[in-house]
């Protein structure tokens, strides 16, 4: 029996509760806090089963150990897998988790800022003065809210978004692989080189006869752009018309001006990429091919 490998999405997602669980780890100083903690939560269910790995100690005549089972990293990750289907509760649990800490390192904040942003979060930083007065001195508070349309819309969409790529094009289904590993990383121009090769190796597929991924855009829009007679299927040709009639050819001069922008801010290294720019066109790529797979466009 061949083992299967997680999908990059799974492997972000096992970072963030695993960023989570090392947070837990300075919520802990008895036995009592993990399991007030899930009850909190309204996980109660979860204490006889994980309770144990959220105990720092065991006790015998009186005697302090150290609990070797102790591992709250583990008991998170495993918890969060089993609750992400109710999109509240496991955002309810995380902000719980959240609650009383007030400084998280800059490495481990970008990186759960990156492995968020891929599932549907982000995260909000609320920064206040110390009561005490002092002017040098500010409270920083954390909690998570769902991006642009939400997390649990978001989720679905990337689930059939998925399951379109593996059915259907596995030759280039390792481009969103690695474009969603690289916004992980921080590897921004990386990621957005792969965007870009996910692009175009898709829309190249719907030019079977030579492979050219301009033409390939006009199949998936089904816009015919006519001028004296002549089918134009040139970018320079549909490009000079929109600018002399200032009309036609929208689709096909959205999907062609990102394809552009990917490649400028990629492959060309024209300007420095940022992390927002990076979402922003991973972002696009997604919902580019669900256009085009819920109109029934998959090659």
């Amino acid at each position: 029996m061949s083992n299967t490998i997680d999908s990059k999405d799974r492997i972000a997602r096992s970072n963030i509760y695993s960023i989570f669980g090392k947070l837990i780890y300075r919520k802990i100083n008895d036995n009592d806090d993990g399991e007030l903690l899930l009850k909190r939560a309204g996980l109660s269910s979860f204490v006889n089963e994980y309770g144990d790995k959220f105990r720092p100690y065991w006790y015998n005549r009186g005697y302090r150990n150290n609990n070797d089972n102790y591992n709250p990293e583990l008991a998170c990750l495993s918890i969060c897998e089993k609750i992400e289907s109710n999109e509240e509760i496991l955002l309810g649990f995380l902000n719980l988790i959240l609650d009383d800490i007030h400084e998280i390192d800059e490495r481990l904040f970008e990186q759960l800022s990156n492995y968020l942003g891929i599932i549907g979060y982000e995260m909000v930083v609320d920064v206040k003065s110390d009561d005490l007065g002092f002017d040098d001195y500010e409270i920083k508070n954390y909690h998570l809210v769902p991006s642009a349309q939400g997390a649990i819309q978001r989720n679905s969409d990337i689930s059939y978004l998925r399951s379109t790529l593996i059915t259907h094009h596995s030759d280039i289904i390792n481009f969103y692989n690695e474009a969603i590993s690289n916004f992980g990383a921080g590897q921004y121009v990386s990621c957005i080189e792969n965007c870009r090769s996910l692009f175009e190796g898709f829309f190249k597929k719907l030019d079977p006869a030579n492979g050219d991924y301009v033409k390939g855009i006009l199949a998936a829009t089904g816009e015919n752009i006519i001028d004296n007679g002549a089918s134009l299927t040139s970018i320079k040709k549909i490009y000079t018309y929109w600018i002399d009639n200032k009309k036609g050819a929208n689709r096909f001069r959205l999907f062609q001006t990102m394809y552009s922008v990917m490649s400028g801010l990629g492959t060309h290294h024209e300007d420095v990429a940022s992390k927002e720019d990076a979402l922003l066109l991973l972002r696009y790529v997604e919902d580019c091919l669900l256009w085009c797979f819920r109109k029934g466009i998959n090659c």
